[in-house]
């Protein structure tokens, strides 16, 4: 394992990125709702068509695919196939005796055919969590292996005994109120109404915009100058809404993707997102 932290290229996007949200937020007190909505999204529209500085990713990625053997690891379509396997996914693994979603899936290959034990697995998910630019190789194969679905379209085969009922569990926790804030999921991504925190419109599974939400991880963070994966998005919601603990690449990660991803089917991925 190693970390490798940013190039000065990665930085000077990353500081473009940066400097330009300052500058809007710079005159936050000065602007009326709308009008900030209107600068935000001109951002985000200015910074996704650009370059996305989470492509770099992809390509230290693509080294570490190998160089931890996952060209052996068949993620539904064959051992080192991943063009539109992410777009299948989650989906149940004979070998592996449950249902997996990327992540999980990565972190299991890691165990059969890099040696790493399940603690070294999890050193090597978090160690980028909670840090600004830094550079993961997890995080670069989770992006690797994710690019290689864009054009595809969210296919998760819910009429799949095992995969129904992990996406049933989903629905529950996805409903589940806990913590000393009685938050879930839904209070902040669920119901027909517009909802938002501050200038970000906050997408609604009763809109029919799960698959939008998760067709664009991992997402380039513009204010971390990182790309975050799914489970790290998990991780955050869980940590915000006071939850306990959020644990990589277990059956809550996945109970929560297939819902999600199976809410989502027909959407088309596109990774790398990019956000604030």
């Amino acid at each position: 394992m190693r970390k490798i932290f940013l190039t000065s290229a990665v930085f000077g996007l990353a500081c473009a990125g940066l400097l330009g949200y300052q500058a809007v937020k710079a005159q936050d007190q000065e602007l009326s709702p709308e009008e900030e909505i209107r600068l935000v999204q001109e951002f985000n529209r200015m910074m996704a068509e650009g370059i996305n500085p989470g492509e770099i990713w992809a390509e230290m990625g693509k080294e570490a695919f190998k160089k931890y053997n996952l060209d052996k690891c068949d993620f539904g379509l064959g051992p080192g196939k991943i063009e539109g396997a992410l777009a299948q996914l989650p989906r149940y693994f004979p070998d592996a005796k449950r249902v997996m979603d990327l992540e999980t899936r990565i972190g299991w290959c890691l165990q059969q055919y890099a040696g790493m034990t399940p603690e070294q697995v999890k050193k090597f998910v978090t160690q980028c969590w909670g840090k600004s630019q830094c550079m993961s190789e997890y995080d670069a194969i989770v992006m690797y292996v994710s690019m290689a679905s864009n054009g595809y379209k969210i296919n998760v085969n819910l009429k799949d005994p095992q995969v129904k009922r992990m996406y049933e569990i989903g629905k529950q926790i996805y409903y589940a109120r806990l913590g000393p804030w009685d938050f879930n999921c839904a209070t902040c991504h669920a119901g027909q109404k517009e909802v938002r925190i501050r200038a970000t419109v906050l997408w609604s599974a009763d809109r029919g915009e799960a698959g939008k939400a998760v067709g664009i991880f991992p997402k380039y963070l513009v204010r971390w100058a990182q790309p975050m994966t799914l489970h790290y998005r998990y991780a955050e919601c869980m940590r915000q809404m006071r939850w306990p603990t959020f644990e990589p690449h277990s059956d809550l990660a996945v109970a929560l993707s297939t819902f999600l991803y199976g809410n989502g089917n027909g959407t088309e991925i596109k990774v790398p997102g990019i956000g604030r």
